[in-house]
């Protein structure tokens, strides 16, 4: 985190899809806190914290709720940030984008494993929701390399999506 936002974000490095309970109820809670001198850092770390504690509340209601600023994130910046920085604009909760479709966003027909390259390196998960980013055919895909397929699950119906046989349902 810097004054400019965020620069990691993501889920405890011990949840695998063996492992994983969701429990909304325990909150966000940042990890290896140090006290802010910034006061813009201060500001974007509790902008997050209250953007992520709503979005486990209910997801929809986020819509409407300032996203706190991702660091670097640039339409001009690399492919990888423009693909994080789309996917975040534009896809919301209850929505998904296959990795094609993410690629023509971003202008790069052809180019869906790149976008999921993209994915499976974004440092600010759930920000850029790369869980709402699935196969052409509506399968869920591999999310963290296949370890935490349970987590995307959990997070897709956590915003309402119907999932059955690890397909998306329209």
């Amino acid at each position: 985190m810097c004054p400019d936002g965020i620069h990691y974000l993501n889920q405890m490095k011990e949840i695998s899809d063996e492992n994983f309970t969701p429990k909304v109820e325990l909150g966000v809670t940042l990890i290896g806190s140090t006290p802010f001198e910034d006061e813009k850092v201060k500001r974007n770390v509790d902008q997050c914290i209250f953007w992520l504690t709503e979005y486990f509340k209910d997801p929809h209601k986020i819509v409407n709720t300032m996203k706190p600023d991702i660091c670097d994130a640039s339409e001009n910046g690399t492919f990888q940030e423009r693909v994080w920085l789309c996917l975040a604009k534009n896809i919301g909760p209850g929505q998904t984008v296959s990795y094609g479709q993410l690629a023509k966003m971003v202008k790069s027909s052809g180019a869906s494993q790149a976008v999921g390259t993209a994915m499976a390196t974004n440092p600010i998960q759930i920000l850029v929701p790369c869980h709402r980013v699935i196969r052409s055919d509506g399968t869920l895909g591999q999310y963290s390399r296949g370890k935490r397929n349970n987590v995307k699950l959990w997070l897709l119906e956590h915003e309402g999506l119907k999932v059955i046989n690890n397909k998306v349902m329209s």
